[in-house]
């Protein structure tokens, strides 16, 4: 009987743990998973809807951004343009400043004229040239009623210098026709400052070629140094004495005399210049009938 107890209780004991562990088991499970299940809602409040939420304000904070930016971008872009506007106006009044003020300073130059100052002088602009240098004419724009005569020789103002320019050549009520030095068929007596030797000047007809001062005696060579200046002499009874022409810059022998040919370089730039003077050493009170011809 005793055996057979044994024998009876011992798969019962079995059952009765193996129950009671699923049931402790079953109790954990249960409470772990209450325990869970309250916490979801703080967990997906937490992290889910809080990373949605920053999610939706990094985005709204972009497009907040980048429309601010293009706003921002559209008002830098009419200050610039503004700006721009006020820089280049700016700059048209500093180009206008910067030309009268040349303008000034060159009617400063002409006003300080100082050669011949018994002469009376007639301040005319060049307002036309010859294209070509067929005729090298220059063109004013002062003629016979403004006291214009023909044959009034013509000098300028530039780099502190007054220098020889030519001749009237022609004459009309408002206008007037200058024979420039550069001219072939121009003539002036001329000599050199230093030593006073006399020749006669000549154009080359070019106006970026120097002029020739012809029959100077060979024996200057040995006193004729670059540099030297050549002036008017005055006996061709056009051109007044001591009106500087330029400077001596080589010589040759000429090979059908004795005298040498001496090549001058301009003081006056005739590309450059925009006023000259005509001078009147007679003044005649009215213009003769030669004066218009």
């Amino acid at each position: 009987m005793k055996i057979g107890s044994q024998q009876t209780h011992g798969p019962a004991r079995v059952m009765h743990k193996k129950a009671g562990i699923c049931m402790m088991l079953s109790i954990i499970v249960l409470f772990i998973s209450t325990k869970t299940i309250v916490k979801v809602p703080s967990f997906f409040k937490g992290y889910v809807i809080g990373g949605i939420q920053k999610s939706l304000s990094a985005i709204g904070s972009f497009f907040t951004g980048t429309v601010g930016a293009v706003s921002e971008l559209r008002k830098i872009e009419k200050d610039y343009e503004a700006l721009l506007e006020k820089t280049q106006d700016y700059e048209l009044k500093v180009r206008d400043y910067t030309a009268l003020r040349e303008e000034n300073q060159r009617l400063k130059e002409l006003l300080g004229l100082s050669t011949l100052p018994d002469a009376k002088k007639i301040a005319a602009h060049v307002i036309a040239r010859d294209p070509t240098n067929m005729y090298s004419s220059l063109v004013i724009d002062k003629g016979y009623i403004n006291g214009i005569r023909k044959y009034m020789p013509v000098v300028a103002y530039q780099n502190g210098i007054e220098g020889l320019v030519g001749k009237v050549i022609e004459v009309k009520a408002s206008t007037s026709i200058l024979q420039p030095f550069y001219d072939q068929r121009f003539f002036a007596a001329a000599r050199l400052a230093k030593t006073r030797a006399e020749g006669m000047l000549n154009g080359q007809g070019f106006r970026d070629v120097p002029l020739n001062l012809l029959y100077i005696p060979k024996s200057e060579m040995e006193q004729l140094k670059q540099g030297d200046i050549v002036v008017t002499s005055g006996l061709d009874e056009i051109f007044p004495p001591e009106i500087i022409i330029g400077r001596v810059e080589g010589w040759r022998l000429n090979e059908f005399s004795s005298s040498l040919v001496i090549s001058v370089q301009p003081a006056v730039d005739l590309s450059r210049i925009e006023y000259v003077f005509a001078i009147d050493i007679q003044a005649p009170s009215s213009p003769g009938k030669e004066a218009i011809q």
